[in-house]
């Protein structure tokens, strides 16, 4: 078994595909929803989008004003000489830059002091808001539609003027509009619980709907024909291309390929692992006579130089465990907390949608793609272990801890019961600081008796209290 590179054949058949951006080739292998991801976190798109309207509204105003002559036409209040509308488009365009400017200094100022304080991913989440780009874009749109404008104006041609300064004083007090409301979201935005919840929410929203719909459909728990039959046959592997981290994986067109090549395919990396240029990527079986392209295998992952959260669950989870991780170090306990609850949400919904199999069918349910194999447990170990270790000293982010496998255990699926319950009995026996008070020490112990009963292990919290007693009679003898 090895790694088949095939760099001729590469070369022949992708020659054409070096002519295009390497954006534009990531977008090729996208679904509709992860190019929508892909185009939301660019904020130049909507600013581009906003500039070609802008462009259309001055040749709209252009046609108005300098074709039919309607600025001799319309009542004197609403007339404009050339001299008078200079002086409003020259005056207005230095503010529009002046606005820009000062808008967004401020808030990347704002911005950066939050990211070294929480998570340096916060630049990432502000700028793919629909707001924030929604104004970015209505800011762009005044300053082409001024700048245009003032390049436009002509004295030889006509003196008097309608619809170019009636829409550059009606575009710049919606720019003034737009920049209130943009300080108001701001200030809104970057509370710290609002921040939280908008990261939740945009992980909810790109990971678990594309997952449930990208990948989700494909997989089965039984499908025809086991793995272990493909042991005696001869494997081809195909290795990474480029270094970097495995960002999107187009599963859709992998099982169609697989289903009419007759193959079977083994990921060797999960989403978001890094890896190596020559490192092996997957492993695959031909099980008729078509011969696979490995090219055309490999363009359907993707591979960047930073992690996404398109398809990566952990990604999503690293983001909010982070700050959690962070507010501990500062002294902040409420977000510690307030992180702790929405992590649990967000694991909730990942129980739910996500069916841990690695097993991808085809129609027929034919075995076509074994992905690596994820448990609850691993994103249950991914989303609290770390916090845990910051905590041993601190009872009410432990108590936080407990409260949140608690309200876990409650909505969950039975089968998870077990992997939970001993999950939270390991931050119990590893919580090392003594109680200072007992109101705190009863909510701990009061927090893990639930979620024993929930998960039907109350001989293993009595054991827990026997273990702790004895402690307790060995640390008072010595």
């Amino acid at each position: 078994m090895s790694c088949n590179n095939q760099p001729d054949e590469r070369k022949k058949q992708m020659h054409f595909l070096h002519l295009f951006p390497r954006m534009l080739k990531k977008f090729k292998n996208l679904s509709i929803r992860q190019f929508r991801y892909e185009i939301k976190a660019n904020v130049w798109v909507i600013c581009l989008l906003y500039a070609i309207v802008g462009v259309c509204l001055v040749a709209i105003a252009y046609w108005v004003d300098m074709k039919l002559s309607l600025g001799g036409a319309v009542p004197h209040f609403f007339q404009a000489d050339y001299e008078l509308t200079r002086q409003i488009v020259s005056s207005l365009v230095a503010g529009i830059i002046t606005l820009n400017a000062f808008t967004l200094n401020s808030i990347l100022v704002v911005l950066t002091n939050f990211s070294g304080q929480f998570t340096p991913r916060m630049l990432t989440t502000f700028i793919s808001d629909k707001r924030t780009q929604h104004v970015m874009g209505i800011f762009n749109l005044v300053f082409v539609f001024i700048l245009f404008s003032f390049f436009l104006l002509d004295q030889q041609v006509t003196n008097y003027y309608f619809a170019i300064p009636t829409m550059t004083v009606l575009f710049m007090l919606t720019a003034v509009a737009a920049f209130i409301y943009f300080i108001n979201h701001s200030v809104n935005w970057m509370q710290v619980p609002n921040i939280m919840f908008n990261m939740k929410c945009e992980s909810k929203n790109q990971i678990l709907e594309t997952l449930g719909k990208d990948l989700e459909p494909f997989r089965t728990r039984e499908p025809n024909g086991s793995p272990n039959d493909l042991c005696n046959k001869e494997a081809i592997t195909v290795c990474a291309a480029k270094s970097g981290y495995i960002q999107i994986v187009n599963y859709k067109s992998l099982v169609r390929y697989a289903q009419k090549n007759d193959l079977i395919i083994r990921f060797e990396k999960r989403i978001g692992e890094f890896v190596l240029e020559g490192t092996p990527l997957m492993t695959y079986w031909e099980r008729g006579s078509n011969h696979a392209n490995v090219e055309r295998l490999r363009q359907w992952v993707y591979i960047g130089a930073k992690k996404t959260e398109v398809q990566d669950l952990e990604f999503g989870i690293n983001k909010l465990k982070e700050i959690a991780i962070k507010s501990i170090g500062n002294d902040d306990p409420d977000t510690a907390s307030n992180a702790i609850f929405q992590l649990t949400d967000l694991l909730l919904s990942i129980s739910k949608v996500t069916r841990f199999t690695p097993y991808l069918t085809d129609q027929k349910n034919d075995l076509r793609v074994i992905i690596k194999k994820e448990t609850f447990e691993f994103y249950l170990y991914s989303t609290f272990s770390h916090i845990t270790i910051y905590a041993q000293d601190d009872p009410v982010i432990t108590n936080d801890v407990l409260e949140a496998v608690c309200l876990l255990v409650e909505s969950i699926d039975s089968s998870y019961y077990q992997i939970s319950w001993e999950f939270a009995l390991m931050v119990a026996k590893g919580y090392r600081a003594p109680f200072t008070f007992n109101y705190t020490r009863s909510h701990f112990l009061d927090s893990l008796e639930k979620i024993a009963n929930t998960t039907g292990n109350q001989e293993g919290y009595q054991s827990f209290l026997e273990e702790v007693k004895q402690q307790a009679e060995a640390d008072s003898g010595s």
